[in-house]
């Protein structure tokens, strides 16, 4: 019971910190072209993504304090102090419970200064922490 707790309570945290203004629409323009992060999200080549593309310390920006760090095979939500364990296949981040998948992260973009996911509900932009 406590673990169907938990994984709310994250969901919860997810999905409160997408901001309104970070979220962008799906928006077709003028010449039945579509915006630069549609395509991406659209585009039929994958892109591949390594954990060591992803590993760190990110932030939203919404505070001073960092959001997450991701390590080789678990997420710590900083503001909750909770281990999560993950996986990485190709360009998606798959949260687990138990080993089982509960939630899915498209990986847009990963460098090393920003890291981009999108889902249903959105676009989440985030930035290396530094101190």
């Amino acid at each position: 019971m406590k673990k169907i707790y938990t994984i709310f309570f994250v969901l919860l945290l997810i999905s409160c910190s997408v901001k309104e203004t970070e979220k962008e629409p799906v928006v077709q323009h003028q010449g039945n072209t579509s915006s630069p992060a549609v395509e991406s999200l659209q585009s039929g080549s994958q892109s591949s993504f390594t954990k060591e593309d992803i590993k760190g310390i990110w932030t939203s920006g919404e505070s001073e304090n960092a959001s997450f760090r991701i390590e080789d095979d678990s997420i710590l939500f900083v503001d909750t102090f909770e281990y999560l364990e993950y996986k990485l296949r190709n360009d998606t981040l798959i949260y687990l419970d138990d080993n089982i998948p509960f939630l899915k992260m498209k990986v847009i973009k990963a460098d090393k200064d920003s890291l981009v996911l999108s889902n249903e509900d959105g676009v989440r932009r985030l930035w290396r922490f530094k101190d």
